[in-house]
């Protein structure tokens, strides 16, 4: 949790902060979670260990907060999405997601350790309450999609929370592929792997094939 000495009182305060949460997903993306401490994180920011406390109270703190951020920036994207009908805003919104996994490696690592490690990241529970708050924000605008595509007749009736779900596993197993791509291009084709996933899930749930093959190629077009 942020120290509440520590509230935001500035632009110079921000920007201390922004780049002690840099040096925390550098050491998680480059070492894993476990590795980082207080001291790793200020050595890497360029602080004391005591000073870095004027931010952060403990390292799950830290940890909470480097996750919070990069779910926060992934929800913020997602809803930011824009398209003509919510079928190809499901489409565009999964797209989103691959372009944040390609352009911040550090952020994808994060939701990605967050999602499919099953140890105890955080064991503080009021910490943890901050990660499950973000998580919870991250799926509001890809559930509302859902919802309003069975509205506009484009996909059959069923639940659009467990449609989520569904959406964010196929979609981030088809992400993963990307660290074997290089060895076996012959077999991998990460982007590929990722619009059939897509493509099949939406089929899958009653949208027409059609429209479904109209929103990939425009977002392919606007990807080429």
């Amino acid at each position: 949790m942020l120290r509440s000495d520590a509230a935001p009182g500035g632009r110079r305060h921000q920007a201390n902060l922004e780049r002690v949460l840099d040096a925390a997903s550098e050491l998680a993306f480059e070492d894993g979670l476990e590795a980082m401490s207080i001291k790793r994180v200020a050595e890497r920011a360029g602080y004391s260990p005591g000073a870095l406390y004027r931010y952060f109270a403990s390292k799950d703190a830290i940890v909470v907060a480097i996750m919070v951020r990069a779910i926060d920036a992934l929800t913020a994207s997602l809803q930011a999405v824009e398209a003509a009908d919510p079928l190809g805003r499901l489409v565009a919104q999964s797209n989103a997601y691959r372009t944040m996994a390609e352009r911040e490696p550090h952020a994808f690592a994060l939701v990605s350790k967050m999602s499919a490690d099953p140890r105890v990241l955080v064991v503080d529970d009021a910490d943890a309450g901050q990660v499950v708050a973000a998580v919870e924000r991250l799926f509001v605008p890809i559930v509302r999609s859902f919802l309003e595509a069975e509205r506009a007749g484009l996909m059959e009736p069923g639940p659009a929370h467990d449609r989520a779900l569904a959406l964010f596993a196929a979609l981030q197993g088809s992400l993963h592929l990307r660290k074997q791509e290089r060895r076996m291009p012959h077999v991998i084709v990460a982007r590929r792997v990722f619009d059939t996933a897509l493509r099949a899930l939406l089929r899958g749930f009653g949208a027409p094939v059609e429209r479904v093959d109209a929103a990939l190629a425009a977002h392919a077009s606007t990807d080429a």
